[in-house]
């Protein structure tokens, strides 16, 4: 399980291996580098906060034997959400009273303390749906000048959760995840996420600051009717 040590936001992290060949990869392969980006986080917390305007709201996660523990606080209170992984994929859990119990499917797509963000986006379970494929798309591999792999992930379950499917923009050089296009059941872009800073740490390596997460207007998916942004402490 450390190899897939927080799941999606860790996933953020610039490796410094060796630039990946030029040759088309395997997408599976791609989304398992990702996954495996933050194993230098192994047994650390990472925090963390998630804002929309005036609202702040501290989180934290980190392992804890087969899943994600993620925590976030709400009016001083601490209020815990897993991301288990079964044998067969995945499922999201919400403490109650010191008990876990399975979060209602309906709830995924629910936003976080009044923020843009839902429990299913912290989690980034989609970076686990299978049938993972790279998609061509000349016009749209580069973000932020880096030229990049895109990976498209079709929802196993479509009735589960606010995306049909998703895009991912992987970074050909250092395998870092640069953006997420969520997409809903039309087709059409409904939320964006877009790493906007990165910070150094002390071993050298390149970690996510900041990112920026664009909910888009579902009568006109080009404008943007809502930003929130998700900042990350600097770890010890």
């Amino acid at each position: 399980m450390l190899s897939t040590f927080f799941a999606g936001m860790a996933a953020m992290v610039l490796s410094l291996a060796p630039s990946f060949s030029q040759a088309v990869p395997d997408a599976g392969q791609l989304l398992k580098r990702v996954r495996q980006g933050a194993t230098l986080q192994e047994n650390k917390d990472i925090k963390g906060q998630i804002r929309k305007r005036s609202v702040k709201v501290p989180f934290s996660m980190s392992l804890r034997g087969n899943l994600i523990a993620f925590q976030y606080q709400l009016n001083n209170v601490w209020n815990r959400f897993d991301l288990k992984f079964k044998d067969r994929g995945q499922e999201i859990l919400s403490w109650k009273d010191g008990k876990a119990g399975v979060l209602p499917v309906a709830q995924y797509a629910v936003p976080i303390a009044g923020t843009d963000v839902t429990y299913e986006d912290l989690s980034m379970r989609y970076l686990y749906w299978p049938q993972a494929k790279i998609v061509r798309d000349d016009a749209a591999s580069t973000v932020k000048g880096r030229d990049c792999w895109i990976v498209q992930i079709p929802n196993p379950n479509p009735k589960v959760g606010q995306y049909a499917w998703v895009r991912v923009w992987i970074d050909k050089e250092n395998g870092a995840m640069w953006q997420v296009d969520g997409i809903d059941g039309r087709g059409e872009l409904a939320k964006r996420f877009m790493i906007d800073s990165v910070m150094k740490l002390k071993d050298g390596s390149w970690f996510f600051k900041r990112m920026k997460v664009e909910v888009r207007d579902p009568s006109h998916p080009r404008r943007t009717v809502s930003v929130s942004y998700i900042d990350m402490d600097s770890p010890e």
